[in-house]
Parts: C-alpha cells; structure tokens; sequence
C-alpha cells in the first residue's frame, strides 16, 4: 500500500522535474563556459527545486537530497548535454552542421581532433565539444550504443558532481 504522503512527493517531483528541469536544461549547452554567477544562479533554482520536492527549509542544504534524485548539478548537465550531442554527432544521429562542426580521427576510442579556427571563441560547440570529449575516459568515448553512452556518461558525472570516486 503507497501512502498518501510519498504519492504527493512523487506527483511534486513529476511536476517540478517536468518545470523546472526541463526549463533548466532547455539549451543549456549554451552556458557552457559561463560565469561562474551565471551558473550558481542556476545552481540556485535547481537546489530550490529539489528543496520544495523534499520539503526542506530554505537553510537546509540541498546536496544530500540531489544525490537521493539522482541529479546532476548544473555545471554537470551543461557537459552532459554538450557531451551527448558530441556523440551523436560522431555515430550519425544529429544533424549535419553538428557534424560538421567536428573534426575527428577514427581510431577504435572515437577521439576528437580539435581543428577550427583559432578566432572561434572557447565557448562554442567546435571548440567545447573536443575539449570535453577528448577529457572523458575511452571507456565512456568506446560506447556502442547511446543507451550505453548515456549510463556510463550520467555515472562519470555524478561522481565528478559530488566528488564520489
């Protein structure tokens, strides 16, 4: 038998996940490269969102509580987004002018060779996605299937989010 209490908490967290979430990630690689007030702005909302869903006070740290819902901090879903489109870009599955913003040698790893124009800024996808991609381990970047890359890729940055190692 559910009782009453975690069928609300569920209901909370579908309808701030599906809000506030969704609104957070909505092209959020473009903060890629931020300030960093810019990003604990951000930070902020998202630590707000898992407050009001585990019913903390304001004070209350939000930390232990993301880690319960599995969430990535801010900072960690900008590369997570930046990352899964890198990959999709390499297999295939995105659209052209993503590809082709990349520029990348098939060795068996999929690592990408950064070669763009060096007036092109540091925060752009040519440039932020062979930064990032290059920096993740081969096991990750080896993936067969984007099921596959995405676990492995959510798991890599939720110990990076939380230190846990």
């Amino acid at each position: 038998v559910v009782s009453t209490q975690s069928t609300g908490d569920k209901q909370m967290q579908i309808i701030v996940q599906s809000l506030v979430l969704s609104s957070l990630d909505y092209c959020n690689s473009l903060y890629y490269g931020a300030t960093s007030s810019v990003v604990k702005q951000l930070q902020t909302l998202q630590n707000r969102a898992c407050r009001i869903i585990k019913g903390l006070k304001k004070r209350e740290s939000a930390e232990e509580s993301m880690k319960e819902l599995h969430w990535l901090k801010i900072a960690e879903r900008i590369e997570f987004k930046i990352l899964l489109l890198t990959y999709k870009a390499l297999i295939g599955q995105s659209p052209k002018y993503l590809s082709d913003l990349l520029h990348f040698e098939s060795n068996g790893t999929r690592d990408v060779v950064l070669s763009c124009p060096v007036n092109l800024s540091d925060r752009c996808f040519a440039m932020s996605a062979p930064r990032l991609w290059n920096n993740l381990p081969a096991d990750i970047r080896g993936s067969k299937c984007v099921n596959s890359f995405k676990s492995k890729l959510k798991a890599h940055l939720f110990r990076k989010s939380y230190d846990i190692y």
